[in-house]
């Protein structure tokens, strides 16, 4: 099977990549008190990917 994007999986074995992939744990805001914070100062969801 091949991937359409293989960005994330080069970038974890050190691979080159066209640009640096980033992981969002999204779900974590409903327990992570830390992520709720950071997200109330940011205003949306959206609005901590720019």
């Amino acid at each position: 099977m091949k991937l359409q994007n293989d960005t994330f999986l080069r970038a974890l074995c050190k691979l080159p990549t066209e640009y640096t992939p980033i992981w969002l744990m999204r779900q974590a805001g409903r327990y992570l008190p830390e992520y709720r914070r950071t997200r109330s100062e940011a205003g949306s969801f959206m609005g901590l990917a720019t």
